[in-house]
């Protein structure tokens, strides 16, 4: 049976207060985030933008989510442990955001006739890892395995942004465009919210949890404001349809 109270995040109730702030704010601009970008997607006529807003609507809703298990984690006695997953998601459809506007400036139909196999083929290997992550949660708990493969995924998708994201500034054909400015702000979120996956390796260094989840919670707090930032050119880009 779910017991309501406080359930102190690893015995240390300055760290639990600190995390109850950071995933009360990530829950708040990551619906926010989510909002503005259904908004976008409503109003947008430019339909090869499309596929952008969605995916920034998911950002938003996993990044939301992520903050709310956690949020119960403190409140309730229940043990979420795959909400890191949410993180890890998050973080791969950054990656995939950051993708599809690289492919929306450099072809008339989104990129679709640019994908390469071995590009879909990567894609479908990171979706598989994270549902393998959700499986692996589920059977074993959070361990030195979870940790290594959350932080080793987070890294990949990190790369996989990043790459694109150079790839776009050094043809700089949306310089001065709304999507260059979108593509500017979405860069943080995605460094902010992988370094959050990517600190739990300290796990397996033999580091102290108590270490490793004050580093991550200043991660989670930086990953919001990111997403605060982001929500704010979502708001002006709405603004002026």
């Amino acid at each position: 049976m779910v017991e309501v109270g406080l359930h102190l995040v690893a015995d240390n109730a300055n760290l639990t207060f600190i995390f109850f702030i950071g995933l009360a704010i990530q829950s708040v601009l990551g619906l926010r985030f989510a909002y503005y970008a259904f908004r976008n997607r409503a109003e947008t006529e430019i339909q090869t933008q499309a596929p952008i807003w969605t995916h920034l609507l998911y950002i938003g809703t996993f990044a939301a989510l992520y903050g709310v298990a956690g949020l119960l984690e403190i409140v309730t006695s229940l043990d979420l442990a795959v909400k890191s997953v949410l993180m890890l998601a998050t973080t791969l459809l950054l990656a995939f955001a950051i993708r599809q506007i690289h492919y929306t400036a450099t072809s008339g139909d989104g990129g679709a006739e640019r994908t390469h196999p071995f590009e879909r083929l990567a894609r479908a290997a990171f979706v598989g890892v994270v549902l393998a992550q959700t499986v692996l949660l589920f059977q074993f708990g959070v361990s030195e395995l979870t940790a290594a493969v959350e932080s080793l995924s987070a890294v990949a998708f990190l790369s996989y942004g990043v790459v694109f994201y150079r790839d776009q500034m050094s043809v700089g054909r949306l310089q001065g465009t709304m999507l260059d400015s979108l593509l500017r702000h979405l860069l943080p979120v995605l460094t902010f919210a992988a370094l959050v996956s990517i600190v739990t390796l300290a796990t397996v260094a033999g580091l102290d949890r108590a270490v490793i989840l004050h580093v991550q919670v200043v991660f989670i707090i930086m990953t919001a404001t990111a997403l605060m930032t982001a929500t704010i050119k979502l708001r002006q880009n709405l603004a002026s349809l």
